[in-house]
């Protein structure tokens, strides 16, 4: 399942996590995740890194990733715009970190717990720590050239689908209002998202499905055809294919025991 948090925008959020496992996910944010205790696995771009108790790493904008917690683990995530960075946005362009995990001199790790990972914070002392980080961080990696995004596209694409999925919309009609053809558009998603439309649009409806059947009382025939889906028949054998339980069982299941049932955005400050 891979989910898009089209809701990180030009701004700076913090979370406090316990034991995070969060599924394969991106967005058009550089996600800064510290190990305050225990370990857990990151996966980026299919590479999996280890973090152990002290340590940092940084996502880049647009690379899929998932956060895995074996045994246990806590952690501060703080979720920063491009905006913030500019000048290193510039030179990230079309490159990716050879190893994202690094650690912080004494000075940068005071700055940073005074001014990050904060609700209540001064904007330029942020942006001034962020800086620090990041040039600490090229002094332990380099930059290697990876395949050209056009991530205003890949935000645009995966957006419209976010804002439209319960709609019976295909990739040939995305095509037509974005004004690409059907086939370069086709090429660039399984290219960029690293799966196909279709697989795509049923992991939206199907989590939107799961939410719908926690958080309402609607009977599953409505929600199926709330989630954009044309029958019931439709809903219930993707809806099995990504929980591995039908609707029924589903919504008298404790939510959290089945794997890829949750979504991956929470509301509430915490990623927990």
């Amino acid at each position: 399942m891979l989910l898009y948090e089209s809701h990180h925008f030009d701004f700076i959020s913090n979370y406090d996590s316990t034991n995070l496992n969060f599924p394969s996910h991106l967005h058009r944010c550089f996600e800064l995740i510290f190990v305050v205790g225990g370990e857990m696995d990151v996966m980026i771009e299919q590479k999996n890194f280890h973090l152990h108790t002290g340590q940092y790493l940084l996502i880049l904008p647009n690379e899929i990733h998932s956060i895995a917690t074996v045994s246990q683990s806590r952690a501060k995530i703080c979720i920063f715009s491009p905006d913030y960075v500019t000048t290193f946005q510039s030179m990230i362009e079309n490159r990716s970190l050879e190893n994202p995990v690094f650690d912080l001199s004494v000075q940068a790790k005071m700055l940073v717990s005074k001014t990050l990972f904060k609700d209540d914070f001064n904007l330029l002392e942020q942006k001034a720590s962020l800086y620090l980080l990041l040039a600490e961080l090229m002094a332990q990696t380099t930059l290697i050239k990876t395949e050209k995004k056009d991530s205003a596209l890949l935000h645009t694409l995966l957006t419209y689908i976010q804002e439209h999925f319960t709609e019976p919309i295909t990739l040939q009609s995305i095509a037509v209002k974005l004004g690409y053809s059907y086939n370069y558009l086709s090429k660039y998603f399984n290219a960029h998202v690293k799966t196909s439309f279709t697989e795509f649009l049923n992991d939206t409806r199907i989590s939107y499905g799961c939410h719908l059947l926690r958080t309402t009382e609607k009977n599953i025939t409505e929600i199926a055809y709330l989630c954009g889906y044309e029958n019931i028949r439709s809903f219930n054998r993707n809806f099995i294919k990504k929980t591995l339980c039908t609707p029924k069982e589903y919504r008298h299941t404790l939510p959290g025991l089945l794997v890829g049932q949750q979504p991956i955005h929470n509301k509430n400050p915490e990623r927990n």
